[in-house]
């Protein structure tokens, strides 16, 4: 008996679970064409193509059901990245900037994603807790990208990961003025900021033997300049 109660209860949740799915799936649906002013509970309902009162039982007002939207938004965008990544094993400067490119020539499959990642940044300087969730949203992405930069020789990995991601992000604005702009050219521009951000150690280490050379020098000049009697 006590089998049969918990399996309708698991039952009856997974489908409460894909009918708060579908409702949040119509929602990012219309934000990603209209933005944010495109939500309505009628617009949602029949977008999701069900009743007006199962909807505003998950989500009674206006301002929870856009902001659970994004929150949607925001795990499917992370899961999309990473499915992207699953199985990338070129840890260079060119495998990265490869790795970039991919995720730029994917994106323009797929532009509402893109726009309501930006109608989510808008929407989200207005509405703090929502703008909080989006900077570590981002974070999770620098923290992903930083290691690898830092195995590659980047001695500031977080400043290095936000300069990739900021330069992606240029090229998604860039195309959204230009939808024929090529995912190749952010590669060939990319590229050579990955290169110096990853300088080989040799490089880095260039500066300070630069300034023990100097010291040398101007001790022999010191000990040059001195008096007989010294």
């Amino acid at each position: 008996m006590y089998g049969n109660v918990a399996r309708r209860d698991a039952g009856r949740e997974a489908g409460i679970d894909r009918r708060r799915n579908a409702i949040l799936d119509a929602a990012v649906d219309l934000i990603g064409s209209g933005g944010p002013d495109a939500i309505t509970h009628r617009a949602v309902a029949a977008r999701a193509r069900m009743p007006l009162g199962s909807l505003t039982y998950h989500f009674p007002t206006r301002q929870g059901l856009v902001r659970a939207a994004f929150r949607h938004h925001m795990r499917a965008g992370r899961a999309w990245v990473w499915n992207v990544a699953a199985g990338k094993s070129d840890v260079s400067a060119r495998g990265i900037v490869a790795f970039v490119v991919e995720l730029a020539r994917r994106e323009a499959d797929v532009p509402k994603m893109v726009r309501t990642d930006y109608e989510l940044i808008l929407y989200a300087a207005g509405d703090a807790a929502l703008a909080r969730e989006f900077a570590a949203e981002q974070q999770g992405f620098e923290l992903g990208l930083a290691p690898l930069l830092e195995r590659l020789g980047a001695t500031r990995p977080i400043d290095a990961a936000r300069t990739v991601i900021d330069l992606l992000r240029g090229y998604e604005i860039e195309r959204f003025i230009n939808p024929e702009a090529d995912p190749e050219d952010l590669g060939r521009r990319l590229l050579p900021v990955v290169e110096a951000l990853t300088a080989p150690s040799a490089q880095r280490t260039a500066g300070p033997a630069r300034a023990r050379k100097a010291a040398r020098e101007t001790r022999c000049a010191g000990r040059g300049r001195r008096s007989p009697r010294a």
